[in-house]
């Protein structure tokens, strides 16, 4: 039984949209434990909802928001015996992102960190709309199994160092409530309620600290990078009022799908072939046989291309190290983050343990087979790739992101409109150049892969109109940034990134010739 005081609905309603002042902490608090016990209706939460568009929650009223979201879980955020695996759980540490176009990086990050000696408890969602989910993505693989119960997530974090899985309906169940109105009541975009709808489920979640990819453009939610920073400065703080020390944000531009795949299975097998790509093909496992051991990556077709998932790898050794340094384990105290940006690049393309962790975890959370190649779809199952070429011959200026993430969910079937709706995993498609590019006629732009019967001559059309191609005119074109342009901390706020802080990887990875850096000697 709460012993909250009572407060009138229509007054907190009326506070929202006139002032004046402040809803204090215990308003709030009475506010969301009367809507999800009941007592408020949906039409006063659906006012007071829309009054936050007009009179936007304050940084204070966000952050007792977000706790009152986080309270609502049965027992308040989860608890970590930290001496269950000192090796594993000496420092914990997450990452969340605004959500994207090809957005993979969770899928080489979780055991990139983690095969470094860092634990990553990692609760993700699934695609709606133009962007994918992680979850959707995971679950391509046959019989991986992200409907982890509570025990079973923090029991495979003490024992391999990572786990990935959904939010389950005892996690943030107001969250979960309010987050369908919002949906239905075009109140999604308000910056408190995004912060504190994507905060609360990671502060119930309870690492020691977070980071934040806050992503812009126009293939994101927010289209400028000072919507992004706005959005990153109110999820830094937040994360700081509510524990999670500390919390640090990356805005990285979303102007081009991330990688070269969109769609779910082509996502992880991108990310497969990258975790694979500078070893052998057979995992070691310390000299010892081992039945469960990943062996022989060899997929029909590769979706790999060196030349285009340079932004991909290089974001995703980026917030590797962001992590590692904010473990503070003692072997990453005295480096900088370029250095261990670089350390977390050498450690992926030189060790096998990256790949291995990823085996143990999908192993450990129901994934079938004896090895990665049978995580692969049968032949039968594989679509024929079909071209979209480029109608003229020049560089590629502009790609319409969103629009192509919309044609690849919902007109090729890779993800969907409303939650409750299946995916294909095997839709989707690759990307065959990138912004900056010279392209001649008739050569490839993107290969769709769906049913032959959703491959229609609109959709292809509507694809073709997402790539903007310049007639070349001899005039060098001005350098494009690299996909990390900006670092939000409590401390500091807002900070442009420039070429020479980021790590040596970024310089040889990037093509100089489209974004025009300095390389490292």
């Amino acid at each position: 039984m709460s012993t909250l005081s009572s407060f009138d609905p229509i007054q907190v309603i009326r506070k929202r949209r006139y002032g004046p002042g402040e809803h204090s902490d215990e308003e709030l608090q009475w506010w969301i434990e009367s809507y999800t016990n009941g007592s408020v209706p949906d039409y006063q939460m659906a006012a007071w909802l829309m009054a936050t568009c007009f009179r936007p929650l304050s940084r204070n009223e966000t952050a007792q928001l977000t706790n009152c979201m986080v309270q609502s879980t049965p027992g308040g955020p989860l608890q970590w015996n930290k001496g269950t695996n000192p090796q594993t759980m000496a420092a914990l540490v997450d990452k969340h992102s605004t959500g994207g176009v090809g957005d993979k990086v969770s899928l080489i990050l979780s055991p990139l960190v983690a095969s470094l000696g860092v634990g990553v408890p990692m609760i993700s969602g699934r695609g709606l709309g133009h962007t994918g989910g992680t979850i959707d993505k995971l679950e391509s693989i046959p019989g991986f199994d992200t409907q982890l119960s509570t025990a079973d997530f923090q029991r495979l974090v003490a024992e391999r160092g990572a786990a990935m899985a959904q939010a389950g309906p005892e996690l943030c169940p107001a969250d979960r409530q309010l987050y369908a109105l919002r949906d239905c009541t075009s109140t999604v975009e308000s910056i408190g309620l995004q912060t504190a709808s994507i905060m609360c489920k990671k502060i119930a979640e309870h690492p020691d600290s977070l980071i934040l990819d806050c992503k812009y453009g126009n293939g994101s939610f927010q289209s400028t990078a000072a919507a992004a920073g706005e959005l990153a400065v109110n999820m830094v703080q937040t994360g700081h009022a509510n524990g999670l020390e500390p919390t640090v944000g990356f805005l990285t531009q979303m102007s081009q799908p991330l990688g070269t795949a969109i769609g779910n299975w082509l996502e992880v097998q991108e990310c497969l072939e990258i975790m694979e790509l500078y070893k052998t093909k057979n995992v070691e496992t310390n000299g010892t046989a081992d039945d469960n051991a990943p062996i022989d990556i060899s997929p029909t077709t590769h979706v790999t291309d060196a030349r285009l998932n340079y932004d991909l790898i290089c974001l995703t050794c980026l917030q590797a190290g962001q992590m590692l340094l904010q473990s503070k384990l003692p072997q990453y105290q005295d480096q900088t983050l370029s250095e261990l940006t670089q350390l977390a690049y050498d450690h992926l393309t030189q060790k096998p343990d990256t790949l291995q962790m990823f085996w143990d975890m999908g192993k450990a959370q129901g994934a079938k087979g004896d090895s990665i190649q049978d995580w692969y779809p049968p032949a039968a199952e594989i679509y024929q790739g079909v071209d979209i070429v480029a109608p003229t011959t020049g560089r590629l200026i502009e790609i319409s992101t969103t629009q192509l993430g919309l044609l690849a969910n919902v007109s090729l079937g890779a993800g969907r409109k409303q939650v409750h709706e299946s995916v294909d995993p095997y839709a989707g498609m690759l990307l065959r150049c990138k912004l900056g590019h010279q392209v001649q006629e008739g050569q490839p732009m993107l290969t769709l892969y769906a049913p032959e019967e959703k491959i229609t001559s609109a959709v292809m059309e509507q694809v073709a109109r997402c790539f903007t191609i310049q007639q070349n005119d001899n005039e060098a074109a001005a350098p494009l940034k690299p996909v990390v342009t900006h670092v939000v901390t409590l401390e500091d706020g807002v900070q442009e990134m420039s070429w020479e802080e980021l790590a040596p990887c970024f310089h040889e990875l990037y093509p100089n010739e489209v974004y025009h850096h300095r390389r490292s000697e």
